[in-house]
């Protein structure tokens, strides 16, 4: 499902809070369930998805190859050249998964004749490059190969859904914590499910990992 105009204005705001963890290595995986709900991204659009995956994401083409499972905008793609990134594409990315099902899902692969009646077709040449936004989620092992890549970069994420996440963490998770950063400033950890941030409709996340 694309965004609407209301949402893409939300987190196009530069008041929109930004909020940075740096925590040891082992807790960045903590957040890979937000990756699943999907993280908007700043792009360029207007472009095909292996351009928007390889030149904006920094997808290698070796990495590309694992991603056997690719939806925009919740219909199956197989050719990545011929598919457009629109702003408020969606587009949800998975490693091979198990079974007949993944197998028809899977992209190019031999039973994809099977899902033909709903898998994604342009149907407007006509797009225009310009600044925008993309969903993005990540299912199974990619979440591990490509999650700390999209976290470090920086994404948004619905603050209620991180306010819960934040709220769901053990005593443990906060002891993994070096520092958090409110919009550049230091911020006590024991304030942060009671900050101001909590209140706005979205912000942007950047998780990055400190031994």
């Amino acid at each position: 499902m694309q965004m609407n105009r209301t949402d893409r204005l939300s987190i196009s705001s530069d008041a929109c809070p930004h909020l940075q963890f740096v925590l040891q290595e082992q807790w960045v995986s903590c957040f890979f369930p937000l990756l699943q709900k999907g993280v908007m991204v700043r792009a360029r659009v207007g472009c095909s998805v292996k351009k928007f995956l390889c030149e904006q994401t920094g997808i290698t083409e070796e990495t590309l190859a694992k991603i056997q499972s690719i939806f925009l905008d919740g219909r199956p793609l197989d050719d990545l050249d011929l598919a457009t990134i629109r702003d408020g594409s969606t587009l949800a990315l998975s490693a091979a998964m198990p079974g007949l099902v993944g197998a028809t899902l899977r992209r190019g692969g031999a039973y994809s004749s099977f899902r033909s009646t709903i898998t994604y077709r342009e149907t407007d040449s006509q797009c225009v490059s310009c600044e925008g936004f993309v969903q993005v989620k990540l299912f199974n092992l990619l979440m591990a190969e490509l999650g700390p890549g999209f976290f470090k970069r920086g994404v948004f994420v619905m603050s209620s859904d991180l306010r819960d996440f934040l709220a769901e963490q053990s005593g443990d998770f906060w002891l993994g914590f070096r520092r958090v950063l409110l919009d550049g400033k230091p911020i006590e950890v024991g304030s942060l499910l009671h900050n101001e941030w909590s209140l706005r409709e979205r912000v942007f996340l950047c998780v990055v990992f400190q031994e």
